[in-house]
């Protein structure tokens, strides 16, 4: 939080910093700076934060390509702990840390002259969350203002233009707006100014995955931002501050956006504005899964080096009843007597193995174990699209029937 006051005369300067705040406060660190003006009288500003996690110290300057150990404990609740770098280039690195208990530690090469933005991100009660962020600069002296930065258009169309620019300038495709992920959006960002708590998840709405599978909304990935400040410009600014929070940004898989907002009280009793920004890549039901399905089997065998699989229209059968049953139950759970019942069902058949799946595409079928044996000879496949209460919509449930 930041607080700004003038002062008259100038001696009077210590007083008003300790006028910025209410004598109750949540923060646990401190910085004011003061200033004179030429009328005689001074401006004091204050800023403070609560640090619940604590970082060894981290130089603000260091040369460019020194290494810099990051280590720390985390705050009370938080767990999980990760780590990531942007770039002078803007690109964004997870860097690998060790971690035991509630300490971490890692050790990050500047790599490249200029500004690394160093941020550590942990998991708590609302989802992952920032628990520290420091910034380096290798090699350059820091700036000595803020750096001029054009700002977009107004409102949340500002911010989308905003996030056209910066997936632009890194040679990604812009986000389509889909009005679904709108809607999720701005209902989670309501909730949050509804409760006062600032969080990815919340005791009412869930997850991101939960709100959108209520919404029978289907999806291959999907990703959220949150951001509170005092209006959705700089809530955004924020968010494409943080390592972590940008490479959501510039994640090339996210195919469509969806941004809502919601003015409320925060935790502090102030006001704020409450940023949701959602990204997904929506499940699109293949015209021919099972078609799909062995040509992906095909080609990992012939990877592998191993002979093609003989597809078995008596296999299909079996396995087209079954994984219809399966999916009518919504149960990820085979039948014990499947192999059997394919055994005694199929001629000159002398060995069955099944593997079921449940996911969003034909790809779903990749962790196959039994691809990889050369003693399967045969192949039946049985797929269905359905929806369900566990997995979400449109889910794919795919049967799959080795044999020999």
């Amino acid at each position: 939080m930041a607080g700004i006051a003038t002062v008259s005369p100038a001696s009077r300067a210590d007083r008003a910093a300790g006028d910025l705040y209410p004598k109750t406060c949540r923060f646990d660190r401190i910085g004011v700076a003061a200033a004179e003006m030429k009328d005689g009288a001074a401006v004091v500003c204050a800023l403070t934060a609560v640090h619940g996690t604590t970082l060894s110290r981290i130089p603000g300057r260091a040369d460019a390509g020194q290494v810099v150990e990051v280590s720390g404990t985390l705050g009370a609740g938080l767990s999980n702990p990760r780590l990531f770098v942007t770039r002078p280039s803007g690109e964004v690195e997870e860097i690998s840390l060790v971690a035991s208990g509630g300490t971490f530690s890692a050790m990050v090469p500047l790599s490249g002259r200029g500004e690394h933005s160093i941020e550590v991100l942990a998991d708590g009660s609302g989802g992952p969350e920032v628990a520290a962020i420091r910034r380096v600069f290798a090699g350059v002296a820091p700036p000595s203002r803020p750096p001029a930065e054009a700002r977009a258009g107004e409102g949340l169309a500002g911010v989308e233009e905003s996030i056209s620019r910066l997936r632009s300038s890194h040679g990604l495709p812009a986000l389509q707006r889909d009005r679904e992920l709108d809607a999720a959006a701005e209902a989670h960002s309501r909730e949050m100014a509804r409760l006062r708590t600032f969080a990815h998840v919340l005791p009412t709405d869930g997850s991101l995955g939960d709100r959108l599978r209520s919404r029978g909304y289907a999806y291959r990935s999907i990703g959220e931002n949150i951001g509170l400040s005092s209006d959705v410009a700089t809530a955004h600014e924020a968010i494409a501050g943080s390592p972590a929070h940008l490479a959501n940004l510039l994640d090339p898989r996210h195919r469509r956006l969806g941004l809502g907002a919601a003015s409320g009280l925060t935790a502090d009793g102030n006001e704020g504005v409450y940023l949701t920004e959602v990204f997904a890549v929506p499940a699109v039901g293949s015209a021919d899964p099972i078609g799909e399905i062995i040509r992906l089997i095909a080609a990992e065998r012939k990877r592998r080096g191993l002979p093609p699989l003989r597809r078995d229209s008596a296999l299909d059968g079996v396995a087209v009843q079954e994984v219809r049953r399966t999916a009518a139950s919504d149960r990820m759970k085979l039948d014990r007597e499947l192999a059997g019942r394919a055994l005694s069902e199929v001629p000159d058949l002398s060995g069955a193995v099944a593997e079921l799946y449940v996911g969003n595409g034909p790809d779903a079928v990749g962790s196959s174990r039994n691809v990889a044996e050369r003693k399967w000879t045969r192949l039946g496949v049985g797929a269905e699209y359905g929806s369900s209460r566990q997995y979400g919509p449109g889910r794919l449930w795919v049967l799959l029937l080795y044999g020999r």
